[in-house]
């Protein structure tokens, strides 16, 4: 067959279909004749509707075109007919992008979440400071101790010493109470939230006036000589407080008791019956009537002289009410970790090293402890008999009971080495005991013979 032949065996129709099976088996030459015929085909039939993946593929222009041809060509050329797609690869490409915003958001969040709460954390442990502690806390007094004379000694000594209080109305009349700040910190939608509370603390100081305290101790007397009295005592006083509020530990002040009891005995003008209840109100009396309070409901008196004496107390109490979280933490902390060990002696400790070192200097202590052992004695024993195993051993190397009481018996004591130098052997009490403390097996055993 001839060219002309061939290229009027290649013109399709628009309803003619090539498969991509029967392209495969033309050659190059071949394809491009056919798309050739094709384009004239479709200018000599007008416009034909194509789709709108098709019509993106095409431009105004005739050089866009032959653009075209050409990518159709080399798009045929690898088995493939070209169809267009919608833009997966660029929606996959913008979801990647989008993923790694947002994890790179995430990170920067837990970082400033981390950041955050290192911060708090580093502040809380500040707070946990007693001058700190001390800021937090705020001091309570009843209105009612402001009409007491010089009450303004009480404010004067507070701000010396920088404490924070109120002054309103308690529950319990001519009261001191505290107030402590707690802050906590909690995270909340990836965001650290200051918090700051108010708790009331468990402690109360008690001001009772002059008068009526000489009234409490006279019918204390009156009831003690089996007399009837219309006056509360001060036990009945304190346990009616003692009711209503049980979890509270209450301290008792008086002020100027001693000023109020000789200005009434030299005041003219006061009656009869008060000079007379003055008069029975005796040291004695008072000692009786506070220690009878002191053991039935466990409450502390302080009497003062002045307001100002009371303003100082109540800077110490807030002072110790403070760190009284941090000293029972620390507390049981210690019991926790050393429950199995008896409490040490601080007077004079002996700090072991890591290499080993002050367990010699802790042997010697040890056997210091006997009766009128010095430092020669029991550096005489440590230098023989290095630790208490090796003296353990020692003692059951003996052949018999007697051989071990006198085990340590005649070791030289050497005092002062020198030419004023003196030696003495250690006596057979004194090994006696040793190896009895060693030895026994009874907890109640005495050290003598």
């Amino acid at each position: 067959m001839d060219s002309e032949s061939n290229i009027v065996d290649l013109t399709l129709s628009d309803n003619d279909d090539v498969s991509p099976d029967d392209t495969k088996l033309l050659s190059l030459q071949e394809r491009i004749l056919l798309l050739e015929n094709k384009e004239q085909h479709l200018k000599m039939s007008g416009p034909v509707p194509t789709s709108p993946a098709k019509k993106r593929l095409h431009s105004s222009s005739d050089s866009d075109k032959s653009d075209v041809n050409i990518t159709e060509v080399k798009t045929k050329n690898d088995g493939n007919w070209y169809e267009e797609l919608p833009d997966v690869v660029d929606i996959e490409k913008e979801n990647a992008k989008l993923e790694k915003i947002r994890l790179r958001e995430q990170k920067k969040q837990e970082k400033e979440l981390a950041k955050a709460l290192k911060a708090s954390e580093k502040e809380m442990q500040k707070s946990k400071k007693p001058d700190e502690l001390l800021k937090g806390m705020k001091i309570l007094i009843d209105q009612s101790i402001i009409f007491e004379n010089e009450s303004e000694d009480i404010f004067c000594a507070l701000d010396d010493s920088n404490l924070k209080y109120n002054i309103e109305e308690n529950s319990v009349n001519m009261s001191v109470m505290w107030c402590r700040t707690i802050v906590d910190v909690v995270v909340e939608n990836n965001e650290v939230i200051k918090m700051e509370k108010e708790q009331v603390e468990n402690v109360l100081v008690l001001v009772i006036s002059n008068e009526n305290f000489s009234k409490m101790v006279h019918a204390f007397v009156e009831k003690s000589k089996g007399k009837s009295s219309d006056e509360t005592t001060l036990l009945d006083h304190i346990t009616n407080i003692k009711s209503v509020f049980p979890h509270l530990d209450i301290t008792c002040v008086v002020v100027g008791l001693d000023k109020y009891l000789r200005s009434v005995k030299e005041n003219d003008m006061c009656s009869i019956d008060v000079k007379k209840r003055v008069r029975q109100v005796s040291k004695t009396a008072i000692e009786e009537a506070t220690i009878e309070v002191q053991i039935q409901s466990f409450v502390n008196f302080n009497f003062l002289n002045t307001m100002r004496e009371f303003g100082e107390l109540l800077a110490r109490f807030s002072k110790a009410i403070a760190e009284a979280p941090q000293r029972k933490e620390k507390h049981a902390q210690k019991c926790l970790a050393f429950s199995w060990y008896a409490d040490a002696d601080s007077s004079c400790p002996v700090k072991i090293g890591k290499d080993g070192s002050g367990f010699m200097k802790l042997w010697q202590q040890q056997i210091q402890q006997f009766h009128n052992v010095g430092p020669e004695v029991a550096e005489a024993i440590t230098s023989k008999y290095p630790s208490p195993q090796i003296l353990v051993q020692a003692y059951k190397a003996c052949r018999s009971s007697e051989a071990a009481e006198k085990l340590l018996q005649d070791i030289v004591v050497r005092r002062n080495y020198g030419p004023l130098g003196t030696q003495r052997r250690i006596g057979p009490e004194l090994s006696y005991k040793i190896h009895l403390f060693y030895s026994s097996r009874d907890g109640n055993q005495i050290l003598q013979r």
